[in-house]
């Protein structure tokens, strides 16, 4: 039978002291206890009740809940409150009072009103402070007005008769910090007596006093707590108190649980009345019976003391160790130093690999753990630490199987970073080891949450590496290739020249030879030049003329500034079709609103005139299509032909001049140039530029 209890942290006597009864009686019924630290939580309450471990996790069969844990998070005052946590799981509930589930309570008011009478007619006090507990907590409210309307009743008959109230939270912290304010900031008089509603602020206030110590205007006086932890009694002076049932509480709570797992008829309320302990803290002088020996009272305050001590020593050495932990071998190191010193035999660090924990996922399956140091019986078991992405549920059935014959009882504790819960660890140890594994779990989340910032630095730095790599590479490539087209543009740049030079030489020159040795002879003739012979001679000025003017529009169309793109490409395909005999069908369906600048023009127009260059030579086409059309703010121009095709071109890998003049004059405006096969036979060049 495995039952979980479910408390707020063990780092105060109060719990802890329950939580040693009921493993102690749970150990003698063979019962495995699995113990929940809840803490204090900023969630919403549908966080908060994703926060609360599920049962499948660990096959429970039950929970015993310490309710005050739900105070000031989450309401609980019916059954339906808890299915909606661990659906129809039993639940005993310790110390409220919850419709329709078991509930076992401690009936306190008779004694607060017995311990404050006693403080008033006893010893006559007349100056009290009462330093209550956590605003909304049921157990404060209820001794804060029995307190009061003890008071209140009093005062009709002892007109001197005073009180305040300090607010507190259940802790030494907060007494002094009542203390202080009460007496330091509120008023310059020390009262005769502090009621406190627990023994921790009580212990507090003993603190405060000890503190301020040769102040001439605080003085020490009465005290009294509530709960009667074992620390109580070893008090100076040994603390007046009211004795808590916890120890019947807590065995009762696991018969109780038992009979309702094994379906027996349980009681719904059991309530189990505390007492007034009378020691010397209010004035009072102990019975013989109840008087601790002085020689075992300084055994075990030094006892105490020294185990303190080391304790604190301990936890600050292991958080500057773990401080310095970069990597979760150097985590686990520390670790390892320090288990035997804490005598914990059963110890386990687990990461959540999905980092969303238990608080935004409910199902068992989707909890996965990565089990960074684990520790049973003694024994590290290195197996474990290969396996990434555990389910946690596996992982505890594989944990406790380790050594079936233990009968061990574990803690579980989250590990958590802000309000993200990163992983959790499971523990036992002796109670006075208890408080410090909770600091000691934060240096480990502070460890594990620096860690994990290491790693992710390690991993972008590597892939930022890797990526400047693969950049400086592609730069490499990219200069290499632009090197390569800058020498092949001046190559077709030098070969443009040249064949300008043999076009003026072969053509234009020829021509002018023609007509200045045709002068020479009209000149040298006998008779008058002839009109034929004239018209003759203007003829061949016309033609060369002409072809001047066609070799001047070629080098540079100046008609692309003056009559524009559409006219311009509309005229090359004329020329084009008048030289070759190709046909060539032009289309223009460019909208009103598109404007190229020059550059592109240019390129665009010199782009078309190689590739029309390229069909009259390479092609054997009949036909041919240049179409220039404008959509999705994208300018697409389109040179297709009909002819025999390309053979093995691939883009980017071209060979030819005409082609990487092309694609070079396309990079320059910053267009796509592909050249792709044209259906059903031929050749198509497009260029695609963003507008």
């Amino acid at each position: 039978m495995r039952i979980g209890l479910v408390l707020n942290i063990l780092d105060e006597e109060y719990q802890i002291y329950l939580y040693s009864g009921i493993v102690k009686t749970a150990k003698e019924l063979g019962i495995e206890i699995v113990c929940f630290q809840q803490e204090n939580t900023t969630f919403s309450s549908e966080a908060l009740i994703a926060y609360f471990p599920r049962k499948e996790y660990f096959d429970l069969d039950g929970i015993i809940l310490l309710t005050t844990v739900m105070i000031d998070n989450y309401e609980i005052s019916t059954k339906e409150d808890l299915e909606k946590i661990w659906g129809d799981i039993p639940v005993v509930s310790l110390g409220q009072k919850v419709k329709g589930v078991p509930s076992l309570m401690a009936e306190s008011d008779a004694s607060m009103k017995e311990l404050v009478e006693h403080l008033i007619l006893k010893h006559n006090y007349r100056k009290f402070l009462y330093i209550s507990g956590i605003k909304n907590h049921p157990d404060a409210i209820s001794r804060g007005n029995i307190f009061m309307e003890t008071m209140a009743e009093y005062k009709k008959k002892i007109p001197d008769l005073t009180y305040h109230v300090q607010r507190g939270s259940f802790s030494e912290i907060a007494a002094i910090e009542a203390m202080t304010d009460f007496l330091e900031v509120k008023h310059n008089e020390s009262p005769d007596c502090v009621v406190c509603a627990n023994d921790n602020m009580a212990i507090g206030v003993y603190k405060y006093f000890r503190m301020n110590l040769g102040n001439p205007a605080i003085h020490e006086c009465a005290v009294t707590g509530f709960d009667d932890i074992p620390q109580a009694k070893y008090e100076m002076p040994a603390l007046t108190t009211i004795q808590q049932p916890l120890k019947e509480l807590g065995e009762k709570a696991v018969y109780i649980m038992r009979d309702l797992i094994e379906n027996k008829a349980v009681p719904e309320t059991v309530v189990i009345p505390s007492k007034v302990i009378y020691r010397k803290s209010c004035g009072c002088n102990l019975d013989q019976k109840d008087e601790i020996p002085p020689e075992k009272f300084i055994s075990q305050i030094q006892k105490k003391y020294v185990q303190s001590e080391s304790l604190l020593r301990m936890v600050s050495h292991i958080g500057q160790n773990m401080n310095y932990a970069e990597s979760i071998t150097d985590l686990n190191s520390v670790i390892n130093q320090n288990m035997g010193q804490l005598n914990l035999q059963n110890f386990c660090i687990l990461r959540f690999s999905n980092n969303s924990g238990m608080v935004n996922e409910r199902k068992s399956a989707s909890i996965l753990v990565d089990p960074l140091y684990v520790r049973r019986s003694g024994m590290e078991y290195y197996e474990f630490y290969r396996e990434v992405k555990v389910p946690l549920g596996q992982f505890y059935k594989r944990y406790m199987k380790i050594d079936e014959n233990s009968h061990t009882s574990l803690v579980f504790k989250y590990l958590t970073a802000g309000n993200e819960i990163i992983g959790c660890v499971f523990y036992d140890a002796k109670a006075n080891v208890l408080p410090y594994l909770g600091s000691i779990a934060i240096y480990i989340a502070q460890g594990l949450n620096r860690i994990k910032a290491t790693e992710e630095r390690k991993k972008r730095s590597e892939y930022l590496e890797k990526e400047v790599t693969k950049r400086t590479r592609e730069l490499i490539e990219a200069n290499n290739k632009r090197m390569e087209v800058e020498a092949e543009v001046l190559k077709i740049s030098e070969l443009e020249r040249q064949r300008f030079s043999n076009d003026l030489h072969d053509d234009i020159c020829q021509r002018l030879a023609g007509i200045s040795m045709l002068c020479r002879s009209y000149s040298n003739q006998d008779t008058p030049v002839q009109k034929n012979q004239m018209v003759e001679l203007a003829e061949l000025i016309g033609d060369t003329l002409q072809t001047t003017r066609q070799y001047a529009h070629n080098s540079y169309p100046v008609e692309l500034e003056s009559l524009g793109m559409n006219h311009s490409l509309s005229n090359l395909c004329n020329s084009f079709r008048s030289q070759t005999g190709i046909e060539c069908l032009y289309e223009w369906k460019v909208e009103k609103s598109v404007e190229l600048n020059n550059l592109q023009k240019l390129n665009i127009f010199r782009i078309i005139q190689e590739a029309l260059h390229n069909v009259m030579k390479h092609s054997k086409a009949s036909s041919v299509t240049v179409s220039v059309q404008s959509a999705a703010r994208k300018l697409q121009v389109l040179v297709c032909d009909n002819g025999c095709g390309i053979v093995n071109y691939k883009n980017g890998a071209s060979s030819g001049l005409g082609l990487n003049s092309m694609e070079y004059r396309a990079n320059q405006i910053g267009a796509s140039f592909i050249i792709k096969q044209n259906k059903p036979t031929g050749t198509c060049v497009q260029v695609t530029v963003d507008l």
